[in-house]
């Protein structure tokens, strides 16, 4: 038998026991503060690890609330090294909570899919790179390289007490990296993306007259939320980006407007401050300053046009800026994951660029090139009500990235 059948046949027979783990791995929270955080489900990785033969692992911690976990299977040193990387920490559940058809911890399996928050974004991805590493183990590949996992925090918040402070450490070294983050938007396996769109976050502050809202018709005043509102309603056709198109994917950077909002202090009082929050999805290229160019240019018309606006841009703490990154497609592990997703699936996936954001850039910024999406799961669920993933693209993955591992690690 070949060392890819091994590895699948292997995987085949664990086949309840990861969708058993991941089903675990969903009913422990790991919302984001101040929800919950991840030392739960780290410790649930922990003796789940040692439990497969791979050991425990390393914490490594800027905040001992938000701890990583780093495991390291040793090669023999003549072949290069991968690390395989997923987030464990999730959004909340939010306002979408009375639109859950079961309770979002209690994983339920209906109709081939495992419901339930966090299964595509992305601890599907987690169980399948905790059981490729253990087939790797239990089939004794020979790997050149060190296969390294990296399951991370905070990637839901901008990853400052995750990928962007692991990255950097002694034990998180590798030649490569992919990050499992769901590559599907409409289906499963929908693309190989070599490109992880960057995240800008900021927002448009508008300062008003407070006073009492009777005297409005009879005294000079401005109306903050009404400044405001005109603003959300022009932005985002009148923003000029500076930007240029990507050969894997033509699509212009993708501006979300009003995905918070506040004004006002309560009736009887007209209102005297009111902001909205955008987050801007950016190309490689691009940068903050760029950005910051661009804002300033319309505000400043639009300052112009109304003289009476008094209006700020201020970024947000911590999603400010996360860069843009990306692998070029004749890189040994672009070549390894398309092989692997041959031989599981039959056919590679096409070539594209990841809509979102993902733990990548901060890979990139040390060294370490970065397949920023391949994973099993559908985009478009996340973050929302009745969050699912695939059974079948869990195992799909984690036989990919065994053998994208025995490939790349040669």
């Amino acid at each position: 038998m070949s060392l890819a059948a091994e590895l699948c046949a292997f995987l085949d027979e664990r086949r309840e026991e990861l969708l058993g783990f991941l089903e675990e791995l969903v009913a422990t929270d790991s919302s984001i503060p101040p929800y919950a955080d991840e030392r739960a489900v780290v410790a649930l990785l922990q003796d789940r690890l040692a439990e497969l033969g791979n050991g425990a692992g390393k914490i490594l911690a800027r905040d001992q609330r938000r701890p990583n976990l780093i495991v390291r299977l040793k090669g023999n040193g003549s072949g290069s090294s991968l690390l395989l990387n997923g987030h464990v920490d999730t959004k909340p559940v939010g306002d979408a909570l009375p639109l859950w058809h079961s309770p979002p911890l209690q994983p339920e399996r209906r109709d081939g899919r495992l419901y339930g928050l966090g299964t595509s974004d992305m601890k599907g991805a987690v169980a399948a790179m905790a059981y490729a590493a253990a087939a790797i183990k239990h089939v004794g590949a020979a790997l050149g390289g060190d296969l390294v996992l990296a399951f991370v925090a905070d990637e839901e918040a901008g990853g400052a007490f995750g990928s962007k402070f692991v990255a950097g450490q002694p034990d998180a070294r590798a030649d490569a990296c992919l990050v499992g983050e769901p590559s599907g938007w409409e289906r499963d396996w929908q693309g190989l993306h070599l490109v992880s769109r960057g995240v800008c976050c900021f927002r448009i502050r508008v300062k008003g007259t407070q006073m009492h809202s009777s005297l409005s018709d009879r005294m000079p005043c401005v109306n903050a939320s009404t400044k405001m509102a005109d603003l959300m309603l022009r932005i985002a056709d009148e923003l000029e980006l500076e930007f240029e198109p990507h050969p894997l994917g033509q699509d212009p950077p993708t501006l979300n407007v009003g995905v918070v909002v506040s004004g006002g202090v309560f009736f009887g009082v007209y209102p005297g401050q009111a902001e909205f929050g955008c987050d801007l999805r950016t190309l490689p290229g691009m940068t903050l300053e760029s950005v910051q160019r661009s804002l300033d240019r319309w505000l400043d018309a639009r300052r112009s046009h109304d003289p009476s606006l008094v209006v700020e841009v201020h970024f947000q703490e911590g999603l400010s800026w996360v860069p843009p990154s990306e692998i070029p497609p004749e890189h040994p592990l672009v070549r390894a994951t398309q092989r692997a997703a041959e031989l599981v699936l039959g056919a590679s996936p096409p070539l594209s660029v990841f809509p979102g954001g993902t733990d990548s850039p901060w890979w990139d910024a040390v060294g370490i090139p970065t397949v920023p999406s391949f994973g099993p799961g559908i985009l478009t669920y996340c973050h929302g009500p009745n969050e699912f993933i695939d059974l079948d693209a869990v195992v799909e993955a984690s036989k990919m990235y065994a053998l994208t591992a025995a490939l790349y690690c040669a």
